[in-house]
C-alpha cells in the first residue's frame, strides 16, 4: 500500500471539486438538496434562491480537473492552523503573510497562476462545498467562480490543487477550517488522474475510508512503448505526469486485472476512475513495470494521487475489495469492449476569477472579515487588492 498523499477527507474535497469542475449539473444538485437546518437557516438569512444558484452552475461548461499539489497543500494546511490558532478567518496570515508568500514557502514556483478559497466556519467537508459552492452572501461568486473558472482561458486556467483541512475546539471558528489553494506551473505536463475505491453502499461517488492504496495504474505510450507506473495513494487517489499522447492505461492488483482501455492525452488533466465494484478483467497477459516513485516534487509528505478508468467482463478475485465509479470522469466508464478506446472532453477555460493570482507580486483574492458581518465589495474594476464578501455562517 502506497503511504503518503491526500488524506481520505482531502480526498473526498478533491472528488468534490474535480465533479463540480467536469459536471456542474452534478454538483449543482448536490449542493442544493438535503442540506442541514444551519445551511437552510444561513440561506434563508442571506436570501439565497436555490433554483437559481442551481440552474446558474448547470449552465456552466465542464472545465478539465485538477491534479493534487503537495505544495498547495502544504500552504493550504498552514494556513488552515493559523486560522485555527488566531479565531480569524481570513487571506491575510497573523505574520502578515498574503498568499504569493505563502507559496513561496511551500515552494510552489513557477507558477502562472494561482488562487485561495477559505472557509472557517465549516462543521464538514460538504458544509464548505455548499458554502463555495452557493456562495451565500458573495454578489460575485468569487468562491465558486475558483473552483469553476467559468471565463478563464486554458491558458490562465488552474491545473492544481492543494486542500487544506484542521478540526479545532476554537470557539471563534470551526469546528472545521479549509483552505483551499489553486494553481498552475509554467510548462508542466498534463496528469492522468483519479480514484481507486470500494462502494459497498452503491452510491456511485467516493467516501472517505473506501480509497484502495494497493492498485497499480500502467500507462503505455503507444508511440514509443514507454512505460509509466504509479501505485494509488492510501486515500485511493493518484496521478501520473505524461506526455501528450495516446496510451493503453491498466489497473492491476497484483497480477489481477481491473480495466484496460485507450486514453487520449492533449493539453489539459484527464480523470479516469475505477469502479472495483465492476467485474474485473482477470489475470494479466503479461507483467507490467513495478511503480515509479512519485515525482520529488510531488513526494508522499502531504498528498498524491493515481487513477484510472475501464469496462471488465469478469468478476474480481475473492481477495479483491470492491468499490464503484467516483465523480463523472472525463474519460467515462463506458460499457464497450475493454480496449475499445475511450474518447476524452476538450476543454477551453476563461477569463480571470475573483480569488486568483497570475505571479506572486499580484494576488487577486476574495478577502474576509473575522466575524459574521458581510462587507460590501467596492466597485469594478478591481485591483489587487480588493474585498468581497465572503461565505461564512450567519450568527
Amino acid at each position: 500500500m502506497a503511504s503518503g498523499g491526500p488524506s481520505a477527507q482531502q480526498q473526498y474535497m478533491l472528488e468534490l471539486v474535480n465533479l463540480a469542475r467536469t459536471n456542474p449539473a452534478a454538483i449543482a444538485e448536490r449542493v442544493t438538496t438535503n442540506l442541514d437546518a444551519d445551511v437552510k437557516a444561513t440561506i434563508s438569512h442571506y436570501q439565497v434562491n436555490l433554483d437559481q444558484v442551481r440552474s446558474a452552475i448547470s449552465s456552466l461548461p465542464a472545465k478539465p480537473p485538477l491534479a493534487w499539489n503537495s505544495g498547495l497543500a502544504q500552504a493550504a494546511q498552514d494556513h488552515s492552523q493559523d486560522q485555527a490558532n488566531t479565531g480569524v478567518q481570513s487571506h491575510a496570515g497573523s505574520d502578515g503573510s498574503d498568499l504569493g508568500t505563502r507559496l513561496d514557502r511551500a515552494g510552489y514556483e513557477n507558477r502562472t497562476t494561482a488562487g485561495e478559497n477559505a472557509f472557517a466556519y465549516s462543521k464538514s467537508v460538504d458544509e464548505a462545498m455548499e458554502a463555495f459552492m452557493i456562495d451565500w452572501g458573495v454578489p460575485d461568486n468569487g468562491h465558486r467562480n475558483n473552483i469553476l473558472q467559468p471565463d478563464t482561458s486554458q491558458d490562465n486556467s488552474y491545473r492544481d490543487v492543494g486542500i487544506g483541512i484542521v478540526d479545532t475546539k476554537s470557539t471563534s471558528v470551526g469546528p472545521v477550517v479549509i483552505t483551499q489553494n489553486f494553481g498552475a506551473q509554467a510548462n508542466a505536463k498534463p496528469q492522468l488522474l483519479g480514484v481507486a475505491y470500494n462502494d459497498p453502499d452503491h452510491e456511485n461517488f467516493y467516501e472517505p475510508g473506501q480509497g484502495r492504496g494497493d492498485v497499480t495504474i500502467d500507462a503505455v505510450n503507444q508511440a514509443t512503448g514507454a512505460t509509466s507506473s504509479v501505485q494509488t495513494w492510501d486515500s485511493g487517489g493518484y496521478q501520473i505526469p505524461l506526455d501528450p499522447g495516446s496510451y493503453k492505461v491498466t489497473a492491476r492488483v497484483g497480477d489481477q486485472v481491473v480495466r484496460t482501455q485507450d486514453v487520449n492525452i492533449g493539453n489539459t488533466n484527464v480523470k479516469v476512475d475505477y469502479d472495483l465494484s465492476e467485474p474485473w478483467q482477470g489475470p494479466a497477459a503479461a507483467p507490467a513495470a513495478p511503480p515509479a516513485t512519485p515525482p520529488q516534487s510531488e513526494a508522499p509528505t502531504l498528498m498524491m494521487l493515481t487513477r484510472s478508468d475501464a469496462p471488465s467482463p469478469s468478476t474480481p478475485p475473492d481477495n479483491a475489495s470492491q468499490s464503484s465509479d467516483a465523480a463523472p470522469a472525463v474519460v467515462p466508464n463506458t460499457e464497450t469492449a475493454a480496449d475499445a478506446p475511450v474518447t476524452t472532453l476538450a476543454y477551453s477555460s476563461g477569463a480571470a476569477d475573483s480569488a486568483s493570482a497570475s505571479n506572486s507580486d499580484q494576488t487577486f483574492q476574495a478577502n474576509t472579515v473575522s466575524d459574521h458581518t458581510p462587507i460590501a465589495p467596492p466597485t469594478s474594476p478591481f485591483d489587487g487588492d480588493w474585498m468581497t464578501w465572503k461565505a461564512k455562517k450567519s450568527a
